[in-house]
């Protein structure tokens, strides 16, 4: 029976997709949360060949394939819409643009730890450089600078990881896919300048083109591998596919990658760049409006270099720059638009990434509000594309010029002193007054709903409306434990590591008691003692897991205090465990805290992800 077969006589086995809430694999098994496992046929999917069993365990269906679990869940993903299990019709996001901009959102917002550093170091050394305070060619300021620049130097290796969870590809593959783009010779060669492409099979030119601080080239280039590599997977022969897969995908997509896909980015910058001079040329009210509104955009696509050669080149020809006070108003109206969301929003988390984007949105670093504040909340994006194209137009019109090439900042406003200065401040004004004024108009939405993204698309007003009835609602899970907190992504369990179970954070912990982490029911207490699944009064979903591999012990250094359908209290205790014992028998004795209906939460945030915590001090909260 090929994988296809498999997987097709599994979906009908379980009920079909309509009786399938969510399902994940681990490394061997199928994992099912059914809406009713009653019309689960347990009995015909054991004897299914290439099925080594089925069983029912802690709230979920488990089908047990082996190692191609892997395989076989591929092709159940093609058969299901996996992106749409156990989630609300209505917060589907309704049209094409809606649909791009929250998969770039999804790829983009995990790389916002380093971007949000990066940004505001980059701003602090600007800052001091400007200032005279430090000397730029100082051994200090050097390694600062490299601390602030290589993320957003190597950028594709960041985003490949996050693509390939989104596209559900291997992370390895599209780094590989990174590590072609980025490779030294071309990024020497495109530095360099002038080099000759190079013909690929004597006859296919690979451009030399710096593919540093990009963002499409590796989220198209790993878009396709998903596909490429999925297909090798499904045509190989398991017993060699470990080796062939790999290989051929590779052989495939990196010629593919630096020959079309990536390149693609990069003359599209071209024609973007080519379509404003001309309208600079014809109108500069027009230029400037246009230049103004879309650079976020372009910042998106990493397209905004192409314009980089405009405003030097005016510089070399006329003394000044138009183009540059332009692209100073969008970069204020990007500033400005995270300050807005900073006035309206209540969460704490959200809060302080706003506030970092706008302090160094203002000196000159606009990743961290665009890709942590704007793409998430529309209605910032949109108040930021009309304030920055309202605020170019003025400065266009004022005649607002720049005398030397600077990074758009407010550190830069010297550059801009002379002609059309007078203009260039009322530009700025405006940028801002304009913008924070729409991103609170509309971002008051956001207000009755925290972490819940502003659509203010008429189509989808009501569909918004609808979710604030039904969402916002925050639950928060506690600590069940004292101990050390540290990621998820960091437990030696690659099903909890990969975030296959849900969303969660684990604890080494100082004593050998479980606590109840809010107030719930005790869905299930597995026969080994080692785990317990509650449901708290909201609806989340928790699995507190004592220990890697403990399941092992059958039960041995534990001691369960609740039993099934009982009703806990925040603080009760769940599980008494021997931390001494169990660390002596050579096992990690890590608690791993999960919302395992994660898929049905917008975001599960953690309070800390490192650090002591104590019994009952807040854990994470989960957003709906």
């Amino acid at each position: 029976m090929t994988n296809k077969e498999l997987a097709k006589q599994i979906l009908d086995l379980v009920g079909g997709e309509a009786n399938i809430g969510h399902v994940t694999h681990c490394m061997t098994r199928l994992r099912f949360s059914l809406k009713d496992e009653d019309k689960a046929n347990i009995h015909a999917i054991e004897n299914l060949d290439g099925v080594l069993g089925a069983q029912s365990q802690g709230g979920q269906f488990q089908v047990i394939i082996g190692s191609h679990v892997s395989a076989v869940y591929n092709e159940l993903a093609l058969m299901i819409n996996l992106d749409n299990q156990a989630a609300d019709d209505a917060a589907k996001p309704k049209g094409w643009f809606n649909k791009l901009l929250d998969t770039i959102a999804a790829i983009l917002t995990p790389s916002l730890p380093p971007v949000i550093g990066g940004g505001m170091l980059k701003g602090f050394i600007f800052l001091f450089t400007s200032l005279g305070w430090v000397d730029p060619a100082n051994a200090t300021v050097v390694v600062l600078n490299i601390a602030a620049d290589c993320m957003f130097y190597f950028f594709p290796f960041l985003l490949a990881v996050s693509a390939a969870r989104k596209f559900r590809t291997n992370e390895y593959m599209a780094l590989a896919l990174a590590g072609a783009l980025m490779y030294p010779s071309i990024i020497n060669a495109a530095t360099a300048g002038g080099a000759e492409p190079l013909m690929f099979l004597g006859f296919l030119p690979i451009p030399m083109v710096n593919y540093s601080s990009s963002v499409i080239p590796i989220i198209l280039a790993v878009l396709l591998l998903s596909v490429v590599y999925r297909f090798f997977e499904r045509i190989i022969p398991q017993m060699i596919s470990v080796i062939f897969t790999p290989v051929l995908t590779l052989v495939v997509m990196v010629p593919v990658s630096l020959i079309a896909l990536a390149p693609l980015g990069y003359y599209a910058g071209e024609y973007v760049a080519i379509g404003i001079q001309a309208l600079i040329n014809f109108a500069p009210w027009l230029a400037g409006f246009v230049v103004g509104a879309t650079r976020p955009f372009l910042v998106l696509t990493g397209m905004h270099h192409a314009l980089r050669p405009i405003t030097q080149q005016q510089i070399a020809t006329y003394g000044y720059s138009t183009m540059a006070p332009m692209n100073f108003m969008s970069t204020m109206a990007q500033a400005a638009a995270a300050l807005g969301i900073y006035l309206v929003i209540r969460n704490k988390k959200m809060k302080q990434v706003s506030l970092s984007a706008t302090i160094s949105g203002f000196l000159g670093i606009t990743e961290p509000a665009l890709y942590g504040v704007l793409v998430k909340y529309k209605a910032a994006l949109w108040a930021a594309v009309i304030g920055g194209g309202v605020g170019g137009a003025i400065a266009a019109m004022a005649g607002a010029r720049a005398l030397a090439p600077a990074m758009p900042s407010i550190l830069s406003v010297p550059t801009f002193f002379g002609e059309g200065f007078f203009g260039f401040v009322i530009a700025v004004i405006v940028t801002v007054v304009v913008t924070v004024g729409i991103t609170v108009v509309f971002g008051l939405r956001i207000k009755q709903t925290d972490d819940l993204p502003v659509v203010d698309d008429p189509e989808v007003l009501d569909v918004v409306e609808t979710l604030e009835q039904t969402a916002g609602k925050l639950a928060e899970v506690f600590s069940p434990a004292n101990g050390e907190l540290y990621p998820m992504s960091e437990v030696n369990d690659r099903t909890f590591a990969a975030g296959i179970m849900g969303q969660g954070i684990a604890i080494k912990p100082k004593d050998g008691r479980v606590v109840a982490p809010f107030d719930g029911t005790i869905e299930a207490v597995f026969p080994t003692k080692h785990a317990i699944g509650l449901r708290s009064t909201t609806g989340l979903e928790v699995l507190i897991h004592i220990g890697i591999d403990t399941v092992n012990l059958n039960g041995l250094h534990f001691e369960s205090q609740v039993t099934q359908g009982q009703k806990v209290h925040l603080g009760d205790t769940l599980v008494e465990f021997d931390i001494a014992a169990l660390e002596a028998a050579g096992y990690d004795a890590s608690i791993i805290v999960v919302a395992t209906n994660s898929q049905d939460y917008l975001n599960v945030l953690p309070e800390e992800e490192s650090g002591l915590i104590f019994e009952k001090e807040r854990l994470f909260t989960a957003i709906k």
